[in-house]
């Protein structure tokens, strides 16, 4: 148990000093602990040993526990999802995501929102307003989401833009985004290979978000995300923007930040953001890139 105290703890300390959410705690305890009941067992002890305001927080994740009860079975049959087995990188990514699809479209695409549709749409409209703040949303505009999933960004982003394209590998995660988005004429999804965009047209995009989808590209292998960066460079205007929130699952901050450097400068961007987290409900890095001329 002292492995999984060490793990799940340290997210609990985090938690305790306001450098992380409640929710994303008990996202690390619930994926961290090989049972609820330890899970239980490591909260209340933290709980015990804090005071004033530390305490206040921890509380604060036993009681979106009590709220949501499903929570730790949920997330663990997300993260079962992510084992399947068959394919390239590319195609064991597509059937994790019909996977997830079936247990929780919510989950699936965020595990930090426990299921939850409610966190899920106030960690979307972080992401929207951090757009906003940095003039990127004007109903001129059209933008491309590579990784869409189940379409949550779509549906916030279609009555901010004249036209929002969502591209995904995987079936049952379109469906979601066809249901979710249904009210939009100014939405189109496309099933992709999760490497190019050969239908979409050089310079027609003014803006391009990766939102935790770059991590299964990485996973795949380098040779993947340079070609979706290269894709995005491609449809992208002169001086459009691409946002990737999230490079790797690697726990490597200073390498990330590294290869999007290198990466940027071989294909054509610039580098205005790189690696910051500016978001309350999850730890999602933005790198910020501007395409360069010609």
């Amino acid at each position: 148990m002292i492995a999984h105290e060490d793990r799940s703890g340290q997210a609990l300390r985090e938690c305790s000093v306001g450098a992380m959410s409640a929710n994303m705690a008990l996202m690390h305890l619930c994926l961290e602990t090989p049972d609820r009941h330890v899970a239980r067992h490591i909260l209340d002890d933290a709980i015990a040993r804090e005071r004033g305001a530390g305490r206040d927080r921890l509380l604060e994740v036993r009681s979106l526990w009590r709220e949501t009860p499903n929570a730790y079975e949920l997330i663990q049959a997300i993260v079962q999802t992510e084992a399947a087995d068959g394919g390239d990188g590319i195609a064991r990514c597509a059937a994790g995501f019909d996977a997830a699809a079936k247990v929780s479209p919510i989950a699936g695409v965020a595990l930090y929102s426990l299921g939850r549709e409610d966190l899920l749409q106030q960690a979307t409209a972080e992401v929207v307003d951090d757009l906003e703040s940095q003039g990127l949303l004007e109903h001129d505009r059209c933008a491309l989401e590579i990784g869409c999933g189940s379409g949550r960004f779509l549906a916030a982003l279609a009555p901010k833009l004249l036209y929002v394209i969502g591209v995904d590998v995987s079936a049952n995660m379109l469906g979601h985004a066809l249901r979710r988005c249904a009210s939009y004429r100014n939405v189109e999804l496309m099933q992709g290979d999760g490497r190019r965009f050969p239908s979409l047209s050089r310079a027609s995009f003014d803006l391009a978000l990766a939102i935790d989808s770059f991590p299964y590209l990485v996973a795949a292998g380098e040779d993947v995300a340079r070609s979706n960066l290269m894709e995005a460079r491609r449809v992208l205007r002169p001086n459009g923007r691409l946002l990737i929130i999230n490079y790797s699952y690697r726990g490597d901050d200073d390498r990330d930040r590294r290869d999007i450097l290198r990466l940027a400068r071989e294909i054509g961007f610039a580098v205005r953001r790189c690696g910051v987290r500016p978001f309350r409900l999850w730890d999602g890095a933005v790198f910020d890139l501007e395409r360069t001329a010609p």
